[in-house]
């Protein structure tokens, strides 16, 4: 199984058991602790306190708007659609300098 279909099936998870979501937030938070202490430099801590920030909020988004998408302002539904591609660019660059990697 990859990366991508294991995230889609833990993401459904979640959406169904809303409780498992939040423990698994929970022990997530707790594993990326160790990386703010370890961070070499402030641009590393940065970029790591921002993916924790995405991480975090974006569930919380999801709940929020759970049946209400339609009352997003367009400026909102930019915001999040600009967030989304500049995520999905970043992970898509990584993704493939590692299978460039492992060949």
């Amino acid at each position: 199984m990859n990366d991508t279909r294991f995230k889609k099936e833990l993401l459904h998870l979640c959406r169904q058991r809303p409780e498992l979501r939040k423990k698994l937030a929970g022990e997530l938070a707790r594993s990326r602790r160790p990386l703010r202490k370890v961070a070499d430099s402030e641009r590393n801590y940065m970029i790591m306190r921002s993916l924790m920030k995405i991480s975090e909020r974006g569930p919380d988004i999801l709940d929020m708007l759970r049946g209400n998408a339609d009352e997003l302002e367009d400026w909102q539904e930019f915001k999040i659609y600009t967030a989304a591609e500049a995520i999905d660019a970043v992970f898509d660059s990584l993704y493939y300098r590692l299978q460039e990697e492992d060949l």
